[in-house]
């Protein structure tokens, strides 16, 4: 079996099952199922031994919890389980924290920097990894890609670190967005995959992979994740 295959089916899987869920009239119960499909992909691409779950990140300002779409606990975290699905967990405890969007706009992302800003703030030690998850994208690429450090060159249609810039989301450790809309660039689509480079020696820039499926690269990452 071909495992490239295997990605562009989940990922495509994934988009369907979204389109899909816009039958849902509750805007609450539409997000929530798309959060599960993302949830059920993670834990099947892991065979099942690991657990995503839903909840609460407890913070030293209560004003600033809020429902957390995905989290990953690190082994043995201590929870408070209210339901099955729904968890309370203190931010040291957390190993990754993902926002799902259905179509993000600037004002979503800016709200994630700020709430995995706070989450961090809250960690003595070691730090959760906090990105986004993005069906799709209600900004142009390339104009986003300039947020995290990346200047589209339209000559050589490439794209390129460009230092002088200024991170606007330096909370957000990873953005994978699976749009699949067309786009005038090489790889034809919206899709893309980052990954901050969370180093000791770090500069805070991003690592930009545009290898498609991004879902795969998003998966790659959490298996790294996991083996630390």
């Amino acid at each position: 079996m071909k495992f490239e295959e295997y990605f562009h089916y989940t990922e495509k899987l994934l988009n369907a099952q979204s389109n899909v869920a816009e039958v849902i009239q509750h805007m609450g119960i539409r997000g929530k199922v798309r959060e599960f499909f993302v949830k059920e992909i993670i834990e099947k691409h892991f065979n099942n031994k690991v657990t995503i779950s839903r909840g609460i990140v407890n913070l030293d300002n209560e004003e600033d919890e809020g429902q957390i779409d995905l989290i990953l606990t690190s082994d043995y975290a201590l929870v408070a389980a209210f339901t099955p699905e729904d968890i309370g967990v203190n931010a040291e405890d957390c190993k990754m924290v993902i926002e799902v969007k259905t179509n993000a706009i600037s004002a979503d992302i800016e709200a994630f920097n700020k709430r995995a800003k706070t989450i961090k703030q809250n960690c003595l030690e070691s730090k959760p990894i906090c990105g986004m998850f993005c069906y799709k994208i209600d900004i142009l690429k390339t104009t986003l890609l300039e947020r995290f450090g990346y200047f589209h060159d339209s000559e050589f249609d490439i794209y390129t670190v460009d230092g002088n810039i200024e991170f606007d989301y330096p909370h957000i450790d990873f953005f994978v967005c699976i749009d699949q809309t067309e786009f005038e660039d090489f790889t034809g689509t919206s899709e893309f995959f980052l990954r901050k480079d969370t180093s000791e020696i770090s500069d805070g820039s991003y690592d930009l992979s545009e290898n498609l499926p991004a879902l795969k690269d998003f998966l790659k990452m959490i298996k790294g994740i996991l083996k630390n």
